[in-house]
This record gives C-alpha cells, structure tokens and sequence, in this order.
C-alpha cells in the first residue's frame, strides 16, 4: 500500500511494488513524482525531508535526515533586520525566502538516494521511471496546486523570469485539471538514472546548479555540494497508550508533538472529545506553552547542544502542566516570540507485504521555495535558509553548516516487534499540532484515520489568535470567544495528510486527508 498527495505519487510507488520492488523502492519512486508532479509543496531540489523506517528483517525502526544545511559562506547577519510593530521585525524584500540567497544546499535527492542505497532492490532507473514519465508526458495540476499559482503569479512574473516561464506557459494560470509538463526535468532525471543520483552533487548536474546561482547572488558552492549527505539518526521515541511513537529527532517538529502528548496524557479526556470546545480549550493551552519552549531552546543540536531529552523531560513535563492548568483557569493570548507564515510540505507513506513500512515527508518550504529555477534543468530550488532565525543570537540562527529547526515530523509506530503505523501532513507549523492531534484520536481516542484526519483541526502557536476550522461549526467558536480567547474561524489547518494503519493480521487500512485529493493505491 502506498498513500500520497496526488494521485500520481501513490501510483508511482504501487508501480514499484508491483514490479517486484518492498517498500523503500516504493517510497522513494513515489517520492521523486511527487516532487514532480506537486512543484508548489516540495521538488527535486525541495530543501530536505526526513524518512522514519521499519526495517523488516532487522525487526528495527530506522530514520534518515536529509534537512538543508548552510553553505560555509553563510553567517548569522547577511539578512537585514528592521522592527515590526506586530512581528516584531521582518527582513526586507523577504531575502531569507526568496532568490538565490535563501537556498541552502539541497537534501532530497541525497536523502532519497541514501533509502534506496541502505534498503531498496530496484534500479535507479526503475526506480525514477514513473517521475520522469510524469516530467515528460504531463500531469493533471491539482486545485492546491492552481491556487498557489494564482497566489504567487505577481511574485513570479515579477522577479522570476525563468521559474514564470516553467509554471505559466503563455502567461496564464494553469487550472485545476490542466496538464503541466517539465521536459527539461524529465532530461535531467534521465540523466541522473544513468549517471548516478550522485551526479547531482558531484557531477555535471552540481556544477549547472551552483554556476548559476552564484552568478544570481547566492552563497552555495561545489564544496557545499559535495560535503553533504543525508545522515542516518537515532529516532526520538515516546511510549503512549500501548504503542511506541517514533519520530525524527530536533529539529524536526516531531519532538514537539510528542512533548503535547506527555503534557495532555494526565488530563481527563473522557469529557474532552475531538472536535469540542473543552478539547480545543485544552489543546490551546498546551500548544503555546510547547510552542514557546520550541521556538526559545531548540536549533541544530550539533550547535546548541539542547536536544529532546530535555524537552521531554518529566520535570519540564510537569512544568508545562502547571502553565496549563493557569491557562485553563484564566485563558491569556501568549507572546510572539518568532513568525513565521510560510506553509506547504508533502507527506507519503509505503508498506509492504513483508513488514517493512516508511513515513516519509519533503518540502521546498513555502510555497514554490526560492522560486528560483536553474536555466535548463527544470529544477525549482527550495528555500532552506528561510527555516532558520534570522536574527543572530537565537539557537536556530545561521551559522555555516548548520542545519535549521523545521516543522516537518513524519510518525511511524511500533508494538510488539512490528510496526502498526505511519502517518503525517503538510503545513507548516501546522504539522506539529496536527502530528499530536492525529496521534490522540488514533491511540487515545481509537478512532481510525480516515476518522482521524476529518476531525476538525485548531491551530494556536506561541501566541492567539488561534484558528478554527469552519468544519467545527458555531458552537465551540462562540464558547471559545466567550472564555476569553482569540478566535479566527478559518477553511483549514494544514494537510491533506496520509497514512496506513496494520492490524495484527498485517492487513492494511490507508487514509488520505478529505481537504486534499489524494490517494491510496494498494495491491
């Protein structure tokens, strides 16, 4: 079984297991059309993802990292800073988002790379087939991906010539259910399929890449390139309610959903169900205080030295608590400690007759990333230098080498020596709520994924005004007003998430988000 966000994606990787491949061949094939075939969320030079893995015949859950890192030219002060009334500060003309300057080095295809290299059967060629199928002969764009274009036109157009040219053909907007191609990409993923994935750091392709956007202002470099490689790492893990959780350590956003968890496990939840008012008042509550700490204490833990023993720590644990338990007493609407509005990311899931299971997510960051495109390569870059504080001083602020704090936090549960589990969702700093969310309807409150995804989503960081899915309906809006909170009702949070829930017989029960059009194709 595979689920993802396009249909193309989750057909991709079945694709694969038909043909013979498990389930990393089927994860990383539906991982580069995805990057294809969904070029506002994430793309072949998306800036990182972060894979958590059941390894069958090792009976072991495994997890690779392959988040951006800064170029050795980068330092804490390039961005300017001026003051905010609201924010507090913002960077002119949004440098750290946009142009080459925001690109770090790119870690998708290394991580993708790396899966197939520890884990997967199939050749590279086979393996990237589907994708490059999708490049050359076309896609259905889907209605995320014909917003995004609306949104973004004015930018694009303006500033970049050659990403407009990829994304608008003739000038326009492209519907949902037109078709949209990218045959330079389709060329270059040819070439890589014989050439090696490596190439692309290496090779001609590294080359092509960092030429280009060094001429157009950015810091990236052959060096930079050639240093990098996804990095294998311990998950961080949690007991709850009869499962082991892993995720990916700092600075992946799973740390925080699973500090949530902890912080909500010693509160009644008979009276508290998904999608009510009390349920919303006290997820609120836990949300900000884990927000902040967040935001405060975590960066890149090579640098900071904070990792997530110490946000999961019982006795900081217990202290959130007693924060949320004024909260719930006397509702107050927080402090903004560091915005960040950017939200897009994709998610996808693979699972195998043999046990084997991969929660894997990737992002370019906000939507279209840098929206910067390398002349001839079809290849959009991702935006990793906006993931970091770009303020100096911060423990998520720029140094060289340095990987940023993100939000992406793909889950993968265990019990009993096989896995039971996989699920996660775009959406920025949604994710994190989101991840915590999905993980108490699923084992607090034992409702399926399907039940699980369509329950109506708040979302509150450091600071209200939440917001509200309209789907909650009138009721706990008003009530939630009433107590003193900031309240804005809003279409949606986040997603279209996905997942695969296994039974103890190992048969499989998949689940995409209803805010999305995604799907799950299964054999």
């Amino acid at each position: 079984m595979v689920t993802g966000p396009h249909p193309l994606t989750a057909d991709a990787g079945l694709e694969m297991l038909q043909a013979g491949g498990n389930a990393f061949d089927a994860a990383v094939a539906a991982a580069f059309t995805e990057a294809v075939v969904e070029p506002s969320h994430n793309g072949v030079a998306g800036y990182g993802g972060a894979a958590v893995c059941f390894v069958a015949a090792e009976g072991a859950v495994e997890c690779v990292d392959f988040n951006t890192e800064a170029p050795a030219a980068a330092r804490p002060d390039m961005y300017p800073i001026e003051p905010h009334p609201q924010t507090g500060y913002f960077v002119p003309g949004a440098l750290h988002k946009y142009g080459a300057a925001s690109i770090g080095v790119p870690g998708i295809v290394a991580g993708l790379e790396e899966l197939h290299r520890c884990w997967g059967t199939l050749p590279v060629r086979r393996i990237l087939a589907p994708a490059i199928r999708a490049a050359r002969e076309g896609w259905e764009v889907n209605a995320f991906t014909h917003q995004f274009l609306a949104e973004e036109r004015e930018r694009i157009t303006g500033s970049f010539p050659v990403t407009a040219e990829l994304l608008y053909p003739d000038g326009r907007v492209l519907a949902r259910g037109d078709r949209m191609t990218n045959p330079d990409l389709a060329d270059l993923l040819e070439q890589l399929s014989f050439v090696g994935l490596r190439d692309f750091y290496e090779g001609e392709t590294a080359v092509r890449i960092t030429s280009y956007l060094q001429r157009s202002g950015g810091l990236l470099d052959l060096a930079d390139m050639a240093g990098y490689q996804a990095r294998h790492v311990p998950t961080t893990q949690i007991e709850y309610r009869g499962q082991t959780l892993h995720t990916p350590p700092v600075g992946c956003g799973g740390v925080t959903s699973f500090q949530m968890l902890k912080v909500i496990e010693k509160f009644d939840l008979t009276q508290r169900r998904p999608g009510t008012a009390a349920f919303f008042h006290l997820f609120a509550e836990v949300m900000k205080p884990c927000w902040r700490s967040r935001l405060e204490t975590l960066g890149d833990p090579a640098f900071t030295g904070v990792s997530e023993i110490g946000q999961l720590d019982e006795d900081f644990i217990r202290r959130i608590r007693d924060e949320v338990e004024q909260g719930l007493r006397e509702p107050k609407p927080g402090k903004i400690v560091a915005p960040e509005p950017m939200h897009c990311t994709s998610h996808l899931c693979a699972a195998d007759a043999a046990g084997n299971v991969v929660s894997l997510t990737q992002t370019h960051g906000g939507h279209f990333g840098s929206m910067v495109t390398v002349p001839g390569t079809g290849l959009t870059f991702g935006h990793g230098m906006g993931r970091f504080e770009p303020r100096p001083g911060w423990p998520n602020s720029i140094a060289p080498g340095k990987r940023p704090l993100h939000n992406m936090a793909p889950i993968l549960t265990v019990r009993d020596g096989g896995a039971t589990a996989a699920y996660g969702t775009p959406g920025g700093r949604t994710i994190v709520n989101n991840q915590a969310y999905f993980s108490l309807c699923l084992w607090a409150y034992g409702l399926d994924l399907a039940a699980a995804f369509a329950q109506p989503r708040l979302h509150c960081e450091e600071a209200e005004p939440m917001k509200l899915e309209e789907r909650a309906g009138d009721e706990p809006l008003t009530w939630l007003r009433s107590l003193g909170h900031q309240v804005t009702s809003v279409a949606r949070n986040g997603g279209p998430a996905s997942g695969i829930l296994i039974n103890d017989d190992g048969d499989m029960d998949g689940a995409v988000d209803p805010r999305g059009e995604g799907k799950v194709s299964a054999a």
